[in-house]
């Protein structure tokens, strides 16, 4: 057991941070402290600094975790739908179109995602702009777009699932969630300075195009058969 400093020498923030937090109501008040709040220290940090959270959509979503003690499942999707979403909504048909669509891609790609995810918020955001812009090609790339990241977020799911507690793979969640779509734009954008140098050396560029295909097609092999059944 420990008192406030000795929660803030193994948490590793000032013990003022930690009192501001407790009049928060982000941290009980207690005589001592455990392991279990050297791990909360953590996840409120990274709803906050990270998540970008307000203190009030915090404390809703501990009240959650301490009251109800959510499945590993029920917390990481009450994390995902605390933070922030780009996108703005609109009541008109073009935006119910999209919405649409965006609806349909999912179901045929047999995801099971609820109605009220932030998500789909700002992917019918995307999907309207690029009608504006008749930027069709983007739209074409959506299934690409979705082939890469099944394969990539089935991992990540399993390495937080290894985490051990829920309320670890939650704070790993925010950070991986927030920082990893930033990583993976940053990524993107390093990638098409590379394949744009690459274009001028044809045979290198088949090359890979070729690879490219053949990844393609044995990941989707499976996937196909796992959707006939």
């Amino acid at each position: 057991m420990q008192d406030l400093s000795e929660l803030s020498e193994r948490a590793g923030i000032p013990e003022r941070m930690l009192r501001f937090y407790v009049r928060m109501e982000l941290l009980p008040d207690l005589p001592a402290y455990d392991e279990s709040h050297v791990r909360r220290v953590a996840f409120v940090r990274a709803l906050l600094d990270v998540g970008g959270l307000s203190h009030a959509a915090i404390r809703q979503l501990l009240r959650r975790v301490d009251t109800s003690e959510p499945t590993f499942g029920e917390l990481l999707g009450a994390v995902q739908y605390a933070l922030p979403a780009r996108g703005s909504t609109a009541q008109d048909q073009e935006w119910e179109r999209a919405r649409g669509r965006a609806e349909e891609f999912a179901a045929q790609r047999q995801w099971r995602v609820g109605a009220d995810n932030p998500a789909w918020q700002t992917l019918t955001q995307v999907l309207v702009a690029c009608e504006w812009l008749r930027q069709h090609d983007l739209l074409d790339l959506l299934g690409a777009y979705a082939d890469a990241l099944e394969r990539l977020v089935a991992v990540e799911v399993e390495l937080l699932r290894r985490k051990g507690d829920p309320e670890t793979a939650a704070t790993s969640m925010v950070s991986g969630t927030v920082l990893g779509d930033i990583a993976l734009c940053a990524l993107r954008r390093l990638l098409h300075e590379h394949f744009s140098r690459s274009v001028d050396d044809a045979a290198k560029f088949e090359e890979f195009m070729e690879q490219a295909e053949s990844t393609a097609d044995s990941a989707e092999s499976p996937k196909a058969r796992r959707r006939e059944k």
